[in-house]
């Protein structure tokens, strides 16, 4: 009698645990551009955006930067891992090779996310080779924000999905699912 209650209460546990262990992890983030000083590296592993004088002494931890160009006679934004492939982050700030790519996952797939399932469900068919050291955000920031959402491959292979929205023309809010 004994032994048929505790099965299924061990079942029960095993679920509830591996049910947990499953979901990801999810915090957000407010980022400025260099225009105004701000809060242009982000630090996933840390869950915070940093300024260029707090980057300088974290940069083994960022994992990429939220960074403008001019480009003929547009203001382009654009991420950028930490990487120095591209002359955008400056020397002394080069650490992690995080890569990145633009997806077309809308905002209600994005919020569907929930677990390390559904990530590799919805981005299992992206290989390492679709990944870059930088990833286009706007090609021409007065007319808004051109792609949303992005995946970012770590070093260690894990995975994240970002979603970038703006809050006025220097800030935006980004939010991250990282797998556990």
């Amino acid at each position: 009698m004994i032994k048929k209650r505790i099965l299924p209460v061990l079942v029960l546990v095993a679920i509830a645990l591996f049910s947990k262990a499953q979901a990801l992890e999810s915090f957000t983030a407010t980022l400025q551009t260099h225009e105004t000083g701000g809060r242009t590296y982000l630090s996933i592993a840390n869950k915070k955006s940093y300024t260029t004088a707090e980057a300088k002494s974290n940069k083994t931890s960022i994992d990429m930067a939220l960074v403008s160009t001019q480009t003929d006679g547009k203001l382009k934004m654009e991420w950028y891992n930490m990487s120095g492939k591209d002359g955008k982050i400056s020397e002394e700030m080069i650490g992690t090779a995080t890569l990145i790519n633009a997806i077309s996952v809308d905002k209600d797939q994005f919020n569907q996310c929930k677990t390390n399932q559904d990530l590799n469900r919805m981005t299992g068919h992206i290989t390492k080779n679709a990944f870059s050291h930088f990833a286009s955000v706007s090609d021409d920031v007065e007319k808004g924000i051109n792609y949303h959402c992005f995946i970012v491959q770590f070093e260690n292979g894990k995975r994240a999905l970002l979603w970038l929205e703006a809050s006025d023309s220097n800030t935006y809010k980004v939010t991250v699912k990282v797998q556990a």
